[in-house]
């Protein structure tokens, strides 16, 4: 997966190269980073619009908002057995 300065992260076949989906949900704002599930079943995502967005690798759809940054998140991490984000914030804080 890719993240990007023009609000999207994309998801795509590594054999092919073939962009499979475009995750739009950050309003427009940089998405930082973008980090896969320890099953690959899903994808969180990090943006300046201070929130974390978790994804459907199958489907694309969004399936959660984290939210309660006060500013930009740079970054998350899904724990091992994947039930658990750990996301980090330009307002100093990890949640």
């Amino acid at each position: 997966g890719t993240a990007s300065s023009d609000g999207t992260a994309r998801l795509w076949n590594r054999e092919s190269g073939e962009q499979i989906h475009v995750l739009n949900g950050h309003g427009g704002r940089i998405v930082y980073s973008i980090s896969f599930s320890p099953n690959g079943a899903m994808v969180g995502t990090a943006g300046a619009d201070n929130t974390a967005r978790l994804w459907s690798v199958g489907s694309g759809q969004q399936t959660a908002v984290l939210t309660g940054h006060d500013r930009a998140v740079t970054s998350l991490s899904f724990s091992n057995d994947g039930k658990l984000v750990a996301t980090a914030s330009c307002d100093r804080t990890a949640r």
